[in-house]
């Protein structure tokens, strides 16, 4: 793609658009409050940010953004996570991780703090321990066909592969997948017995996968219930790290006692490793504390303290006292 090609993202892969900022973002109806829609001056100002990036002209996305953040419109979260993005390939990691708390005030319940989330992980942590989960990341939120922003696939981002290209061919399973996304908004309890059946099919994994982001969007007790089971399983270790990382992100620190349960009780290594990452991304230090307490092998207990070191977190900095005495 060219790097002055700007094209919508299809959402769930297969070619259906995404229209620009059509509903309420999550989470401010449930307050009471309906923002703004952004005039066409903000949704101007945001693909010429779009451009910017695009063109890896970062100090130009910071401003474009920061300049629709101002506006407080719909596109204010989206806006702070590129800017917080953008401030991040300039080096500025302070300024990015202050303009990512700017957007957990604002707007604690948007699905934009998830990603600063990721972004803050590879600004600090070894990215080839978190390169699965920042592809699953970047794909549960390209998927959401209730994300009310004009995504856009940007050539010069780096790390191509966390970003799906508009000519990737649909496939019979992604069709499946979208109906499947439709399906579970509208009647959860026929959608979660055919998430189910595929999730235990011989499906490809990929396709797996993005059932459980679709899963994981659901609100529905069973649908939660089922993603639940397929993270505590043990059948099959990739299918269990991926619903253990879409577990972490969909529901912050509320998996935490899941997360813990996983790493106890799991032998292989990659999956309590995926349980430690989670802690590590829904901050929850204590349960990672409790974790390296108890752990007799070096290795693994040296991984966890390895992220509790990076934890701006009383109960991590107690615990590396703890180990100095």
């Amino acid at each position: 793609m060219s790097r002055k090609s700007y094209v919508l993202l299809p959402a769930l892969f297969v070619g259906a658009f995404l229209s620009p900022v059509t509903r309420a973002q999550p989470g401010t109806e449930a307050a009471g409050k309906v923002p703004s829609s952004p005039t066409t001056q903000q949704e101007g100002l945001y693909s010429e940010g779009a451009k910017a990036m695009d063109e890896q002209r970062w100090s130009d996305a910071v401003a474009d953004f920061d300049r629709v953040a101002a506006a407080k419109d719909q596109l204010v979260d989206a806006s702070l996570y590129w800017k917080a993005y953008s401030l991040d390939k300039l080096g500025r990691r302070d300024e990015s991780i202050a303009t990512c708390d700017s957007l957990s005030k604002q707007q604690p319940t948007s699905r934009w703090n998830q990603e600063c989330l990721v972004l803050r992980a590879r600004s600090t942590v070894d990215v080839t321990k978190l390169t699965d989960l920042a592809r699953q990341t970047a794909r549960l939120q390209l998927a959401l066909p209730d994300m009310n922003v004009p995504f856009r696939t940007f050539s010069g981002l780096g790390d191509s592969d966390l970003y799906v290209q508009s000519k990737q061919p649909a496939t019979e399973d992604d069709i499946k997948i979208l109906a499947l996304n439709s399906l579970i908004r509208q009647d959860p309890a026929k959608a979660v017995p055919l998430l189910r059946d595929l999730l235990k099919s011989d499906k490809p994994l990929t396709i797996r996968k993005q059932a459980l982001f679709v899963l994981s969007r659901s609100k529905d007790p069973q649908a939660q219930a089922l993603l639940t089971e397929v993270a505590t399983a043990k059948g099959d270790p990739k299918m269990q790290r991926a619903a253990v990382q879409t577990l972490a992100l969909s529901r912050g620190k509320d998996a935490g006692a899941t997360l813990a349960e996983v790493y106890r009780d799991s032998t292989d290594a990659g999956v309590k490793r995926a349980a430690v990452n989670g802690l590590f991304l829904t901050h929850d230090a204590s349960r990672l504390v409790q974790l390296a307490r108890s752990e007799k092998d070096l290795t693994m207990k040296r991984d966890i303290v390895a992220q509790l070191s990076l934890m701006n977190d009383q109960a991590a900095t107690d615990y590396m006292v703890e180990l100095l005495k």
